[in-house]
């Protein structure tokens, strides 16, 4: 029987922005998306580019991943499959995930959720949480700053509701221009506000760490003239989450907002 391989990116150790915890974070290549503030260009091709992938099995990876077990357990920590998206290589993904399990290592991805639902749907029995990438709320600023709609991404993330049983993080990357204002944290938070997994929505300020990788890659970085959002902006927005869906927690870059009084 031929062993399956998947399309790694890198794997990155000791992370503490992936997940609860120390996580071992496994990058693979591929993505659908083609979001103009990606930081990491050289995830979204599928193929070898300019030294950038490689292929591993799954089992290659766990045993990578196995060499921090005694992190995880001091730590609350586990294994974090990203991107790229994941979900590209969905049969790979659940290989890995299911091994990992098996080790007793907790397991997240993260993920935009475009994909269909049932193959999602494989995912979820070896996955202890999710992270949603959700990027903005309007459809066609959606399409037009990402290149896709984002009706299958609110479908399936209503399906993973209902049909996951584990903890849903929500992460928006916040951008000047793209979905910095009131109106879109407001849409965002209404939709959130009734998935009873989604828990928590975090804010990530935008920045241009991978401009140096756009060059190297001969591509043209759309939004270079784009400055990192200040802080009482990051916190406008959070209360804009706040006030609308006093429920949900909101962190900003991993720490926790204080609730409104």
């Amino acid at each position: 029987m031929e062993t399956k391989t998947g399309r790694v990116l890198r794997i990155e150790k000791t992370s503490i922005h992936d997940g609860e915890g120390l996580r071992t974070v496994v990058f693979l290549k591929g993505c659908p998306l083609r979001c103009k503030w990606c930081s990491t260009p050289e995830s979204q091709r599928s193929e070898i580019e300019f030294g950038y992938g490689m292929d591993m099995t799954a089992e290659e990876i766990v045993k990578e991943v196995c060499k921090d077990e005694v992190f995880f357990f001091h730590s609350g920590g586990g294994v974090t499959v990203s991107g790229g998206e994941p979900l590209t290589q969905i049969e790979f993904v659940r290989d890995l995930l299911e091994k990992c399990r098996e080790q007793g290592i907790e397991t997240a991805v993260e993920t935009s959720l475009y994909a269909p639902f049932e193959e999602i749907r494989m995912l979820l029995p070896f996955l202890t949480s999710m992270y949603i990438d959700y990027k903005v709320a309007d459809e066609a600023r959606h399409i037009f700053y990402t290149g896709v709609s984002n009706k299958l991404i609110k479908e399936n993330l209503v399906k993973v509701n209902e049909a996951f049983d584990g903890p849903i993080h929500v992460r928006i990357p916040v951008i000047p221009t793209v979905n910095l204002f009131e109106q879109n944290m407001e849409d965002t938070a209404r939709f959130m506000d009734p998935l009873k997994q989604v828990k928590d929505i975090e804010l990530l300020p935008y920045h241009r760490l991978g401009m140096d990788t756009y060059a190297k890659l001969k591509r043209v970085y759309e939004l270079k003239d784009i400055e990192t959002p200040p802080m009482d902006e990051m916190r406008k927005m959070a209360r804009v989450i706040q006030e609308t869906a006093p429920r949900l927690g909101v962190k900003i870059k991993g720490e926790p907002v204080a609730p409104l009084d």
